[in-house]
């Protein structure tokens, strides 16, 4: 019942059902049952064992729904979406999937894929197996009570209550806090597990005072219809949670008690004894046929929904192609379920051995991690990475800006190279050129190595709106034997006599102190922040306060400065948004029509950083690069110009198109502003 509201939830209405909450809570009852039983009858726990079983069980349907996936994303998934899908994939086998999702979260250089990864709801499943990891552990605990035959409930009822407390209290800060991160925690989820467990100690007690009984005793239990009505109550507040409540932001905080409870409330009613008791449906052929088929009901039904609307070009499925993507997940659940799940769970022959069981589990994992890791060579082999920049033949800049209205053989990057778009120079900072110390977030790096000489140096400082223009100095630099530092910071500018955030906090200091300590010749920051726009002709570009005083900052210490404006934003992804109409067979013109924009709502008619050039010291120390002429040529601002994609996310240039586009108009900009580069 969880599961299969999952999927229909997934399908139709895009929430949170509260069902993964109640898979968790069961997977921890029927796993305390197990362990207590065992405790019970003093027969040895058999950790190990378990694992083996447990996985050996596991595995072999998640792989084989893995490499559905892989093959599934090779032929209907854009390109941009195969690293996160090959990442996804062994993450996935390795039961860390939502630790995956978490650093993704929280790494700024990550790709959004969002929804539409097609293996995104394995997180659940790694939080499942990471539980029955560290959860048989704690029975552990309490096995030398159990030999000296004492009870083992009320210590562990009350461990349970502690670990449940202490993860309920996290869950709720952190989901207050951090909520897209806490969604994902095992911490912030072992408090359902504690719950399951706690109601599988309780339970023997509660049936005893309550007069429950099975059906196969052949008594009617006691109160028949407040059992029927505390399982009907329980289904009605479960089928609720999602459509009542919209809860897909409070989870996993205290409101995952409501699906909690109404799964408790079923299980406590247990059998009825009445026709129309909830147990009666449960108990139906239907009910057991989805039961059977669930855990690759799950596993399925999300990589055939995420593909089905990719193709489609729908963000939710309607009532018809719906039941086509529901209908054909539970055939293929079926045929995972005859063809995978159930030899394995039944083979006698691979329990037998441990070492068997441990094969199947190893081989598992090795299927996938071989596949992903094979396509991800396969593609690398295939398209080498580009260099870094220097100095090359370059397109002409009027066949490098034109917008084609026929595609081009090849457009780059593609994109499963959009990971290595980021400008990332080839040498730690060192030598002469090393900081002090090191600042949080500043990943120092340097063009040349520890041990080069240059005449001089080019630190670019700022936010990775400045990083972006590193490929277009390179050429310069090489002409002029300067080295290239790369100071920036993500999110942060360079402004000063400002107040930051606690999160840029010191930076500009760092800067200062830098550049007092090593008198580079130039640095490269950008001087104005653009804006969405109003789609109306206006742009809110400006330069940003503490931008003046940070120039003027660097201008008293004989620094010359250039200052590059910013490049335009956008509401959404354009590379995704130029790679799907690519790929529907479309031109670079109908990719403008559909994602680009006039370069009035973007920039602004005249440079807002213009005032700049009127401090002490700008006339000969301060170059005012402008851009936008190259960016949005023409007044209009494109998401593809000539064979290259011009933005890798939703406001970063591709390193292809600097390099290809804005290396000359950069050298020829530095050139007339600073022939000589030395003071």
């Amino acid at each position: 019942m969880a599961l299969g509201l999952v999927a229909i939830y997934h399908i139709w209405l895009g929430r949170v059902s509260g069902g993964v909450d109640v898979f968790l809570f069961l997977s921890a009852f029927f796993l305390t049952g197990t362990f207590v039983r065992r405790l019970d009858s003093g027969r040895p726990l058999g950790v190990p064992r378990y694992w083996l079983h447990t996985f050996k069980r596991l595995m072999p349907p998640a792989a084989v729904t893995i490499l559905l996936t892989l093959a599934g994303s090779a032929a209907f998934l854009p390109s941009s979406l195969w690293p996160t899908v090959m990442q996804e994939a062994v993450a996935s086998a390795a039961y860390v999937q939502n630790a995956l999702l978490v650093f993704l979260q929280v790494d700024y250089h990550a790709r959004d894929a969002g929804g539409a990864s097609p293996l995104q709801h394995f997180w659940s499943l790694s939080v499942q197996g990471q539980a029955f990891v560290v959860w048989p552990l704690l029975f552990l605990l309490v096995v030398r009570r159990a030999r000296r035959g004492r009870s083992v409930r009320r210590p562990l009822i009350a461990l349970l209550l502690v670990i449940g407390a202490a993860s309920l209290t996290w869950s709720i800060i952190t989901t207050q806090t951090h909520q897209q991160v806490a969604y994902f925690d095992t911490a912030a989820r072992l408090w359902e597990f504690a719950a399951g467990s706690l109601l599988a100690l309780a339970l023997p007690t509660i049936d005893r005072l309550t007069g429950a009984r099975r059906p196969e005793e052949g008594q009617a239990p006691r109160l028949r219809t407040g059992r029927a009505l505390l399982g009907w109550a329980g289904i009605a507040a479960l089928l609720a949670c999602g459509i009542v409540l919209d809860v897909s932001t409070m989870f996993p905080g205290w409101i995952a008690i409501v699906p909690l409870a109404a799964a408790g409330a079923v299980v406590v009613a247990g059998h009825s004894g009445r026709r129309w008791g909830v147990d009666a449906l449960l108990s139906t052929r239907p009910a057991a046929f989805v039961g059977d088929i669930s855990y690759a009901l799950y596993l399925v039904h999300w990589p055939v929904l995420v593909m089905w609307l990719h193709r489609s070009g729908q963000q939710r499925a309607g009532l018809l192609d719906g039941l086509a993507v529901l209908a054909g997940s539970v055939l293929l659940a079926w045929l995972i379920t005859r063809a995978v799940d159930a030899p394995v769970r039944r083979s006698v022959w691979l329990e037998a051995r441990p070492r068997r069981a441990l094969t199947a589990v190893a081989a598992s994992f090795a299927l996938v991690a071989v596949a992903a890791g094979g396509w991800w060579i396969g593609l690398n082999r295939a398209e080498p990475s580009t260099p870094v920049a220097a100095a090359q033949d370059l397109p002409s800049t009027e066949a490098a800006t034109e917008v084609a209205t026929e595609a081009p053989p090849e457009i780059l990057p593609h994109g499963w190279q959009l990971g290595a778009q980021w400008p990332d120079l080839p040498e730690r900072c060192g030598g002469p050129w090393a900081p002090a110390e090191d600042f949080h977030n500043v990943n120092c790096q340097q063009l040349l190595p520890a041990d080069a000489s240059a005449d001089g140096t080019i630190v670019v400082v700022g936010s990775s709106h400045a990083r972006q223009f590193i490929p277009a100095l390179i050429p310069y630099a090489t002409e002029h034997d300067l080295q290239i530092v790369n100071l920036s910071m993500d999110a942060c500018g360079f402004t000063t006599e400002v107040e930051h955030s606690p999160y840029c906090q010191g930076y500009d200091q760092y800067v200062l102190d830098y550049v007092e300590a090593h008198s580079p010749e130039l640095v490269l920051t950008t001087v104005t922040r653009t804006g969405l726009g109003d789609g109306g002709g206006e742009s809110d570009e400006r330069m940003p306060e503490g931008t003046a005083p940070a120039v003027r900052a660097l201008l008293e210490r004989e620094v010359r400065v250039i200052g590059v404006r910013d490049t335009p934003r956008w509401e959404q992804d354009q590379f995704a948004c130029a790679e799907a109409v690519i790929e529907e067979g479309g031109a670079p013109s109908d990719a403008d029509a559909a994602c680009g924009a006039d370069a009035a709502d973007k920039l602004a008619p005249t440079n807002p950083a213009a005032a700049l050039a009127e401090l002490p010291g700008a006339e000969d120390r301060l170059a005012l690069v402008d851009l936008g002429a190259s960016i949005c040529p023409q007044g209009r601002c494109s998401p593809i110009l000539g064979e290259s994609y011009v933005y890798m996310d939703d406001d970063h240039l591709t390193r292809t198109f600097v390099e290809s586009v804005l290396v000359t108009p950069v050298t020829e900009q530095l050139t007339e502003s600073f022939p000589a580069p030395a003071a």
